[in-house]
């Protein structure tokens, strides 16, 4: 017997095994798959697998179950699923069995495209397409109307539009998927409304050059990972990098990780590097809370070397009130090279209404920069309440450039990139999230005269202190808070 079908066998007798612990679940339908030994007239046993995606389409309308493709093989076409609801303590698998992967190959169009489903788990399998710009006009991974589903340890290469796309789903988790040489954005996130797409927790993710979407001409493309008109997503411990720099216009432009039109989004512990944007585009940057964002924070992230803003707090026109959103404890380190206007820190109000861009809390972070402005304001970009403190400024040239009329700056400590208040070093290749706290040249050495020299903001403004701080060190309410990132002893 072959190594394979030995390895099928014992796979789907553990899963038998586990199924009958669920006392009170239904028989639920396997189909297996292998191009090698597969016929599609065939049951689509362990034994007797089928052979091709259009064969298991059409038995899976009449009758949906759990899909096992075979690792290290390619099966080519769009696996497409309708109306499915799997089990909520046992959902319907999607996954590869053997050694390694199986590859589904959508050619130019999605590998999977998913609607009006609930309780579906996609694992370990990889999607590719033909190249965003060899024939590709889709996303990798499409799910519509989906509610309490599951996407892990995927790749999702060579779409023209995003590597994994969800649009009014629910309840979600996307873990460790790779989006990579994708068009429009890696993952990407988008509802009708901010009820419509909610709950979703992207983490362990990685967006890595999506350079840009060739057929997109009268907008931004090019994202590493976007949530727009959602409520109440967290983007967690995830990484984009070098993404953008084919976006076919010039204007708005592409973002590492970002928001827009969104309610309770939190990004934390994420590392947004090397983004870029086209010749003559705008933005660029690592991370992004736009128009209409509210209620969200951005902490314990790093940000260098990007093309445009490390963090930019953007409202364009037409857009809902941007208010109530948060910045700290998070890293910038020589961003805005070379996006015209940006700053590490950079705010644009593209409504020139001050009361659509409110409210916005940007302390102890620290920033290193070398040549661009550590705050940059657009012209007219009038705004209200922004308070700046307990921030670290390194500069090497202008501090803040244009109005900041509707800032407020206190406890902040500035000096140079001659002189730095802190030892360094300050540059950095860092690309694991959880290897952030290595970044010890950002404490506050204990014999500074920083020490204690911070204001307590939560007692002036009304909101908690968080727990801890970049390296994890706890935060007391009752002690003078440090500038920076760190928290002395």
């Amino acid at each position: 017997m072959n190594k394979i079908l030995t390895t099928l066998i014992l796979v789907s007798l553990f899963i038998g095994s586990c199924r009958n612990i669920e006392k009170d679940s239904s028989p639920v339908r396997d189909y297996y798959l292998d191009n090698q030994l597969g016929n599609d007239k065939n049951p689509g046993t362990l034994r007797k697998p089928i052979k091709t995606i259009s064969e298991l389409n059409a038995r899976l309308a009449s009758q949906p179950g759990n899909i096992y493709f075979t690792a290290g093989q390619t099966f080519e076409g769009t696996l497409l699923l309708t109306g499915v609801k799997g089990n909520d303590s046992l959902p319907l698998l999607i996954s590869s069995v053997g050694e390694g992967r199986a590859t589904l190959d959508g050619g130019n169009c999605e590998s999977i495209r998913i609607k009006s489903c609930e309780n579906i788990r996609i694992s370990n399998v990889d999607l590719r397409g033909s190249g965003r710009k060899d024939g590709n006009t889709a996303n990798g991974l499409q799910m519509v109307d989906c509610d309490n589903c599951t996407i892990e340890k995927m790749e999702a290469r060579g779409f023209q539009k995003s590597g994994v796309d969800l649009y009014n789903c629910r309840d979600m988790k996307v873990l460790s998927v790779t989006a990579i040489d994708n068009g429009f954005c890696g993952i990407n996130l988008m509802g009708s409304s901010r009820d419509s797409s909610a709950r979703i927790l992207i983490k362990d993710c990685r967006a890595e050059n999506n350079a840009g979407d060739p057929t997109r001409l009268d907008n931004h493309s090019g994202n590493g990972i976007l949530a727009g008109v959602s409520g109440n997503v967290t983007i967690d411990h995830c990484t984009a990098t070098n993404n953008g720099w084919d976006m076919p216009r010039q204007g708005n432009g592409p973002v590492g990780i970002w928001a827009w039109m969104s309610d309770h989004v939190t990004i934390q512990y994420c590392i947004s590097y090397r983004n870029r944007t086209s010749k003559g585009g705008k933005d660029g940057g690592g991370f992004d809370l736009d128009g209409g964002v509210t209620s969200s924070i951005i902490q314990y992230c790093l940000s260098y070397e990007n093309e445009g803003a490390g963090y930019g707090l953007f409202q364009y026109p037409g857009a809902a009130g941007w208010a109530n959103n948060v910045i700290r404890y998070c890293v910038s380190i020589n961003d805005a090279l070379t996006t015209e206007g940006a700053g590490s820190f950079f705010i644009w109000n593209g409504s020139r209404e001050s009361g659509q861009l409110t409210n916005c809390y940007i302390y102890n972070n620290v920033v290193y920069s070398e040549s661009a402005p550590v705050i940059s304001y657009e012209e007219a970009s009038e705004h209200e309440n922004f308070l700046f403190s307990n921030n670290i400024f390194i500069a090497g040239g202008e501090r803040i450039a244009g109005r900041s009329t509707g800032s407020s700056f206190t406890g902040n400590a500035w000096s140079s990139v001659a002189d730095p208040v802190l030892e360094g070093p300050f540059k950095t290749d860092l690309t694991d999230p959880y290897k952030l706290g290595t970044l010890s040249g950002y404490k506050l050495p204990s014999r500074s005269k920083l020490k204690d020299s911070g204001v307590q903001i939560n007692e002036m403004y009304g909101f908690d202190t968080p727990e801890k701080d970049f390296f994890g060190s706890s935060l007391s309410e009752a002690s003078i808070p440090d500038p920076g990132i760190h928290q002395t002893d």
